[in-house]
């Protein structure tokens, strides 16, 4: 039987790779993460917060995204 701090303990030890279009989505709740933390401390009226922090979330993964294509470009006009 698995404990669930073995568990925890295995995930340190023996990190799951993650590849392919997951490390891309992997961005999405470390953008909405960021966007509430920085919202909820910005805005000043609490019923602002989900909106605000929607497009910032919206913004840092387009503004990624945008920056990805332009580093591949520039990586594919190199090689």
């Amino acid at each position: 039987m698995i404990v669930p701090t073995d568990l925890l303990h295995s995930l340190f030890v023996k990190p799951l790779q993650i590849t392919g279009i997951w490390r891309l989505a992997m961005l999405i709740p470390l953008a909405v993460s960021i966007s509430i933390v920085l919202k909820t401390i910005r805005c000043e009226r609490l019923r602002s917060i989900p909106v605000a922090s929607f497009v910032l979330a919206v913004s840092i993964v387009s503004g990624m995204m945008a920056l990805g294509a332009v580093l591949l470009l520039i990586f594919r006009l190199m090689a």
